[in-house]
């Protein structure tokens, strides 16, 4: 894009404890002691009660340490559940043999309201990643820093809503976890029919109300689309074995996390055992007292003509049900309008604008959208405003400076648009 470079601005730099005297005594018959005498008894004198204070002091000292150290280790052993504060969300991915996720879950419990979110989100939901462009959930997780993309992505989904952590899986260790909570009990809607390499079909799970799974059995009915069916007609079955193995983990956050560990290193989650165990429970204990809101998140069908459907989030409502389920995750950044900034890669380098959109994030712009411009040869950065005013001057040298790039890389671009309020050509001189 053309533009006039602005002249750039040089940033402003903006006692001792005494004992308790003698009591005094009458006279007594005798040779009377000399002055020499009576000066070294009230020396002795003088350090017997040194000597039974500093003892006190000692003993109670000691008292003082005991009490604190049994109070330490009473805290130690029984303090069986993590503090949680508030709402607390974690981003269940089962995963494929591909490293996509094959299904996407919102987990959350509240300990303040005592209730619990079960948003199930399907895997073919479109959304915008920064330095990547337009991409399927599901597709996310296997990108570079794929988790942590991904629950930003759910995020933006959300209109902002903080995931705490997420928390990974494989079939096999779904599979685990079913079998470390003694199987499940699941209404099973339909046949799972395994296609083997021989070309013969086995029925792996049969359709049934009330069935008993093992861990094979759940995680092959949990990840289960059968052909022909609508993406979002599975998310179901990802709903029901949650909820079996909620109903099956034990009541205590301590002997949960033993569970979550069980499963090894892999299966961990960015929130650690304990924490995780304690939204498990906690969500198990909402389930018990029917206190928990189940939902697919609402979508709309995008028809590409593709044989596999593609969605886009219904934002109203979404909003609606954020509002009603996942206020106390929404910061209150997230409520107000923020800039919008466009992302473009003028070096050709991989990568390069995921650095910057983060950047710009935690300096509080929105993420437009992310591309490759249409030249790989910008030596320097372009950041481009579209119009002369003072305020439109102070957002362009904002988003310069958040960047670490000079404000003499803005310009005042003539092309209209209306895509971003800034439109950033990273160069040579940006620096991830």
């Amino acid at each position: 894009m053309a533009g006039k470079r602005r002249r750039g601005r040089t940033p402003s730099s903006s006692g001792q404890a005494k004992g308790a005297p003698s009591p005094i005594q009458g006279p007594v018959a005798g040779r009377s002691n000399t002055r020499r005498e009576l000066r070294a008894e009230r020396r002795r004198q003088k350090r017997r009660r040194l000597g039974v204070v500093g003892i006190a002091g000692v003993v109670a000292a000691g008292l003082v340490v005991a009490v604190a150290v049994g109070f330490g280790v009473r805290q130690a052993t029984h303090n069986d559940k993590p503090t949680l504060v508030g709402q607390t969300t974690v981003l269940l991915s089962v995963t494929g043999s591909d490293g996509t996720a094959a299904e996407t879950a919102l987990l959350a419990h509240d300990d303040k309201t005592r209730h619990g979110v079960e948003l199930l989100i399907p895997r073919r939901v479109l959304t915008q990643v920064c330095g990547f462009g337009n991409q399927q959930l599901g597709q996310i997780l296997a990108l570079p820093n794929g988790v942590n993309l991904s629950r930003t992505a759910v995020g933006n989904l959300l209109g902002g809503v903080t995931i705490d952590g997420s928390w990974v899986l494989t079939s096999a260790q779904l599979a685990k976890l079913v079998d470390g909570v003694g199987g499940i009990t699941a209404d099973v809607d339909v046949d799972v029919i395994q296609q083997r390499a021989d070309g013969s079909r086995v029925v792996m799970v049969g359709r049934g109300a009330g069935q008993h799974l093992n861990g094979a059995a759940a995680a092959a009915y949990a990840t289960y689309v059968r052909g022909g069916e609508d993406a979002l007609a599975n998310l179901v079955r990802l709903q029901d074995v949650v909820d079996g193995i909620a109903a099956k983990l034990p009541r205590s956050t301590s002997a949960a996390a033993q569970v979550v560990r069980s499963l090894g290193p892999g299966a961990g989650s960015s929130l650690g055992a304990d924490r995780l165990a304690s939204v498990l429970v906690g969500l198990a204990s909402d389930l018990r007292r029917n206190n928990v809101a189940p939902t697919a998140l609402p979508v709309v069908k995008i028809d590409s003509g593709s044989a596999q459907a593609s969605y886009r989030v219904d934002t109203e409502q979404t909003s609606t049900f954020v509002d009603n389920n996942l206020a106390a995750s929404l910061p209150a950044s997230a409520r107000v309008a923020h800039k919008r900034v466009l992302v473009q890669n003028g070096v050709g380098t991989p990568g390069l604008a995921v650095s910057a959109c983060d950047r710009l994030v935690k300096a509080g712009f929105s993420f437009a959208g992310s591309g490759n411009a249409d030249n790989f040869n910008h030596q320097t950065s372009d950041v481009l405003i579209f119009d002369h005013s003072v305020a439109t001057a102070e957002l362009g040298d904002s988003v310069a400076r958040a960047l670490n790039l000079p404000v003499g890389d803005v310009q005042v671009s003539d092309n209209g648009q209306n895509v971003a309020d800034v439109i950033v050509i990273l160069g040579r001189d940006y620096k991830p």
